[in-house]
């Protein structure tokens, strides 16, 4: 069972932190209160990290809490699979989505474990992953496929689109009983519209809680990570009352606020960076389509990725990307449906 969330109405520092900020600060506060979790990865020590998710935290806890590895992801993965296994709290990071695949039969069998030792161990590792495009596109760094990832039984997926969310699904997963894939988007490692005051050392928030970003009755838009900015870019452009929901964790994600959501515009469009074909959004659409397909007066949109690699070329990864435009051009024609 994961903790509940806690509501707090004055952060303690009104700070905005960007999403890296957040990350880092709730490690520091998790590491200092849990003797038993370590963070690892490739330069995550002295470096800090690529991304300076861990800047300072060896030098405050020591190389023996915060070290690097070598460049293994299935050896990074299958080392924290066996700490789990023997009480302590792992964090390994993976510095880019694409380079998880290589830890692609580590991740299975550690999501499998509770069920082939029929519940008597568990191995609630919690592995950070960014991805996602930020200024130029490739597709080694540049890949989410978080449809990947939730395909692995036993797995929690987490992917904050802002700071606030990112420490509170952090710490759930760190306080959790259960392996957690935690996606941390690149381009929202430093944006300004990710950033939030931090709400405190004991703010949890539960897997499974989707957010309103916006609240409307004339369509439904369920985005998450990086999208969700693009989003509501969109829908500030249109005279009209849509209502947008961050889903903030994939696996569980909030089936109920979507289909009330649903319910009660008729309308939906699910919004997603990874491939349209067999993504995540085709899971939202088949459930919609399975309890609320009576109540839609339009059909279900998705505006996703094609199917190619993310391009390097600036100009051709913001032609992959679904943009700000293209979002707005499908909500105004689920609108004048």
């Amino acid at each position: 069972m994961l903790p509940r969330g806690t509501a707090v109405s004055q952060p303690p520092d009104p700070r905005r932190l960007t999403v890296i900020e957040a990350v880092r600060r709730t490690l520091d506060v998790e590491l200092a209160l849990n003797p038993r979790c370590l963070v690892f990865g490739e330069d995550v020590g002295l470096k800090g990290g690529v991304h300076a998710a861990t800047l300072g935290l060896q030098a405050k806890y020591g190389p023996q809490r915060v070290f690097d590895t070598s460049l293994s992801e299935e050896g990074i993965i299958g080392r924290a699979v066996g700490m789990a296994l023997a009480g302590l709290v792992p964090v390994p990071e993976i510095q880019f989505r694409k380079y998880a695949d290589p830890a692609t039969e580590q991740l299975n069998n550690c999501g499998t474990i509770r069920w082939r030792s029929a519940n008597k161990f568990a191995a609630p590792i919690v592995v950070r992953i960014p991805g996602g495009y930020r200024k130029i596109g490739d597709p080694w760094h540049s890949v989410t496929s978080e449809v990947t990832l939730a395909h692995q039984p036993g797995w929690l997926l987490a992917a904050p689109s802002n700071a606030e969310d990112a420490v509170g699904l952090l710490r759930a997963a760190l306080r959790g009983n259960d392996p957690v894939i935690f996606f941390e988007h690149r381009y929202l490692l430093d944006a300004a519209w990710g950033r939030r005051p931090y709400p405190g050392d004991e703010f949890v928030l539960p897997f499974g809680q989707g957010r309103l970003v916006t609240i409307g009755d004339d369509l439904t838009v369920v985005t998450w990570g990086a999208m969700v900015e693009r989003c509501e870019l969109a829908a500030q452009a249109l005279a009209a009352a849509i209502e947008i929901i961050d889903l903030r964790t994939l696996v569980p994600w909030d089936q109920e606020m979507v289909l009330a959501s649903v319910r009660k515009t008729s309308k939906v469009l699910i919004v997603h960076e990874d491939i349209g074909l067999g993504g995540f959004g085709a899971e939202i659409a088949a459930t919609i389509a399975q309890e609320a397909l009576l109540d839609l007066d339009a059909p279900i949109q998705r505006v996703t990725a094609p199917s190619c690699p993310v391009p390097f070329n600036t100009g051709l990864m913001t032609a992959v990307v679904p943009s700000v435009e293209k979002i707005r051009e499908k909500m105004d024609w689920l609108l004048g449906f």
